[in-house]
């Protein structure tokens, strides 16, 4: 059986390090590390309660930010090609990083990778930091020896999507600062600049129209009961969060978003957008068609997508075609499914592939700023119209009161 080893070295360059090394027994270890060109100054056996004791927790809820890991790919992949070494690459990368899970984690590897496992393996360890795509494109790069080009690629698919997540960001930043500012007006006409209206109805025991009725009513609620309201809403909101994780509303869920009248086109471009880039990075790669297929499944966001894409590699499993396995799904748009034929006929997938990348990320930016052209006016004339009611409601039967005394 085998077991973990803790131990103290010099590498040829003289410097202190220290590791784990997994062996049947500590002579196995220390043979182990000597292959390594390591002079073993201090080796024991990892205990159970030293390794609880010493274990430190990563409590990080969210992965590397996209423009961090885009910087990381980019400086991985200069000093490769200035023909700096793989673990100085990451000693060095590791010593600037300013996230500290990051950094950590980077040096994880580097101890991994001293300890003999392959740059792949020690990435796989560290899902928080590095992503399941990149590791298996590490993988793809050190068994075709491109590891360099690989790295070079995955820089220009994170950044990427770190633009399009900006520029959809920019895109409804002012929108939601209407949103949030009229909600705000529409809090303070009913709960401070309706009930002052309210006296005075009740002593002029004038009729009130069915809207001001209404809008008291809710006016009345809302200062009445607001703390209730407030946790009613937000154990709402966290089950809804709850409920659309079940997979089968997660699946219909995506599906929407692909089919919405605004955001729909944006969604389902973006998504076929990046699978377009990703499939081409990993053909170019060297991997075969079913492979990255399979790969691709396995990190496509959108779980609707995802289950076509599942079936997709069923269907080429038994002989179809890729052209004619999309054609036969409605997830697929028919220029796509045509670009695709034609990749596949002239055996120039690949290029096929980044081609119809190009093409949906411009029919996205145009979508995008179309609907940043459409969306400031519809939300203004709604939320406008919102107020223009709650002030005609609250003004009717002072006319009402006014047009009665003036009859008199």
């Amino acid at each position: 059986m085998d077991k973990d080893f803790n131990y103290k070295a010099k590498n040829y360059r003289g410097e202190d390090i220290s590791g784990t090394v997994t062996a049947k027994t500590l002579r196995d270890a220390a043979v182990l590390l000597h292959g390594q060109n390591l002079i073993v100054l201090e080796i024991t056996e990892k205990r159970r309660a030293d390794e609880l004791l010493n274990k430190e927790f990563d409590l990080r809820l969210k992965p590397v930010a996209a423009d961090e890991f885009s910087q990381f790919c980019r400086q991985f992949h200069i000093m490769m090609n200035a023909g700096v070494s793989i673990l100085r690459c990451l000693e060095i990368i590791g010593d600037e990083t300013r996230n500290k899970g990051f950094a950590r984690d980077i040096k994880g590897i580097c101890i991994r990778i001293q300890s003999g496992e392959s740059l792949s393996q020690a990435m796989a360890a560290y899902p928080k930091s590095f992503p399941e795509l990149f590791v298996f494109m590490v993988a793809a790069g050190e068994m075709s020896g491109n590891l360099t080009e690989i790295l070079l690629g995955m820089a220009e698919h994170y950044e990427t999507q770190e633009q399009n997540r900006r520029q959809l960001q920019q895109v409804l930043f002012y929108p939601m600062i209407l949103v949030f500012t009229a909600i705000l007006v529409l809090l303070f006409l009913l709960t401070y600049v309706l009930p002052t209206f309210v006296g005075m109805f009740e002593a002029m025991e004038a009729p009130l129209p069915k809207p001001t009725y209404i809008l008291l009513g809710i006016s009345q609620m809302l200062t009445t009961y607001w703390p209730m309201i407030i946790l009613v809403a937000g154990g709402s909101v966290l089950l809804a969060f709850m409920i659309a994780e079940v997979p089968k509303v997660a699946l219909s869920r995506d599906y929407l978003k692909t089919k919405m009248p605004l955001t729909g086109s944006i969604n389902q471009k973006r998504s076929l957008s990046m699978m377009a880039k990703t499939l081409a990075m990993l053909l170019n790669s060297g991997i075969d068609l079913l492979t990255a297929l399979s790969q691709l499944a396995g990190i496509t966001e959108n779980r609707y997508l995802k289950k076509e894409v599942v079936i997709l590699v069923k269907k080429i499993s038994e002989g179809t075609s890729l052209a004619q396995g999309m054609e036969e799904s409605a997830a697929f748009p028919s220029l796509f499914c045509q670009l695709v034929r034609i990749g596949e006929t002239s055996g120039s997938l690949p290029v096929v592939l980044e081609s119809v990348n190009r093409i949906y990320k411009d029919e996205m930016q145009n979508r995008i700023q179309l609907l940043s052209t459409a969306l400031e006016p519809l939300i203004l004339i709604v939320l406008g119209g919102m107020v223009l009611f709650i002030l005609a409601s609250v003004m009717l039967p002072v006319f009402d009161i006014y047009s009665a005394y003036s009859a008199m």
